[in-house]
């Protein structure tokens, strides 16, 4: 009985060795805990057709068969298509009507239409798919600079999540497609530190899903929620204890206790980007060891019913070394996902992916 026991546990070893070795790894033990799993690239491309670099990228997405980019050091929106080729580019530099002074912060396509913004001059510029000019309308503010999501509705209302809230206690505006303010809402996220940096605390990213409700995800606090898209409160879920964000969220408490209204403290990101597949939320979670640096190389799977983490992925390189740091990633089809890697500043492609397997 004992060798028996002992030549399933070698079978269970080898069968997590070869699945390894097949570029998507993970297995349960027999007790039936789940073991992380790996994703390995299938190729990269060090630059958009091979001559603009990116040092940093703002904002992705998808729609269609075009992906949406936005770059530190280019002011205005890429299109793109599946090999990362300009097809055009949309809007320009400058302060003027569909113009950027800086790489736009954030971005979103819908329907036939392209939004971009900029949170210095709180300008939401729209678009047509072709790169032509419609419109311009400023977000009022009073708080400070938004940057920090904007999405869509098929009526042509946008919503924007902000640094620093226009309303003092809600973190989410919604407008019309005239720039008018419909309603604010995500109230504050409750912690014990000063007004001030409670707020801050409460940035958010959002995305409006199939047009039926509004997801937002704390950037500095691990909380999941979803949005009717008239703003009413539908579910919301606290990962905190979750060990992909508790140490750096510990190592941040430390810091934030002792903080005032007049402290310039570094606020700690706990989720750095998301992107939405199907029924699934992913997130790069940023955690933080003392010891060894800051690892953003996981992606989690989050179950958008029930806002539960269902697996953990390591993303590996082409060569099968650990990623350093994640900037921006997004599903360009049902089996891809393209992630850009700040470190060294280029795309990796994981292509013929099973996730949930």
């Amino acid at each position: 009985m004992v060798y028996d026991c002992i030549l399933v546990r070698v079978f269970v070893v080898l069968a997590c060795v070869l699945a390894s070795m097949l570029g998507l790894t993970g297995c349960s033990t027999e007790d039936g805990v789940s073991q992380e799993k790996s994703l390995i690239a299938t190729g990269l491309v060090e630059a958009i057709e091979g001559d603009r670099f990116m040092e940093s990228v703002r904002a992705m997405h998808q729609s269609g068969d075009i992906l949406y980019l936005s770059g530190k050091g280019y002011n205005h929106i890429f299109a793109l298509d599946d090999d990362l080729r300009v097809i055009r580019t949309i809007g320009r530099s400058g302060e003027g009507p569909g113009e950027f002074p800086r790489a736009p912060n954030s971005l979103y396509a819908e329907g036939n239409r392209v939004f971009g913004f900029q949170s210095g001059s709180k300008n939401v510029h729209v678009f047509s798919l072709e790169g032509d000019y419609l419109r311009s309308f400023k977000a009022g503010l009073r708080g400070g600079p938004w940057s920090q999501g904007i999405s869509v509705n098929n009526q042509g209302d946008v919503y924007i999540a902000s640094v620093l809230p226009q309303d003092p206690y809600y973190s989410i505006t919604k407008f019309d497609s005239s720039g008018t303010v419909i309603k604010t809402f995500g109230e504050l996220l409750s912690t014990s530190y000063s007004e001030r940096l409670n707020r801050r605390l409460s940035e958010r990213r959002i995305a409006v899903i199939n047009n039926e409700y509004l997801l937002a995800v704390g950037e500095h606090l691990p909380v999941i929620e979803k949005y009717s898209l008239d703003g009413e409160l539908i579910q919301s879920s606290d990962l905190s204890d979750a060990p992909y964000f508790r140490e750096r969220l510990n190592d941040a408490e430390d810091r934030y206790s002792q903080a005032n209204d007049d402290s310039r403290i570094g606020i700690a990101i706990v989720t750095g980007y998301m992107a939405v597949l199907n029924s699934k939320l992913y997130l790069i979670p940023i955690e933080g060891y003392p010891e060894v640096g800051t690892n953003v190389n996981r992606l989690l799977e989050i179950d958008l019913e029930s806002l539960n983490i269902l697996n953990a992925y390591t993303l590996l390189d082409h060569q099968g070394g650990t990623l350093k740091w994640v900037d921006a990633f997004e599903f360009i089809s049902e089996d891809e996902l393209l992630v850009f890697e700040y470190t060294d500043g280029v795309f990796y492609r994981y292509k013929d992916m099973d996730l949930d397997q």
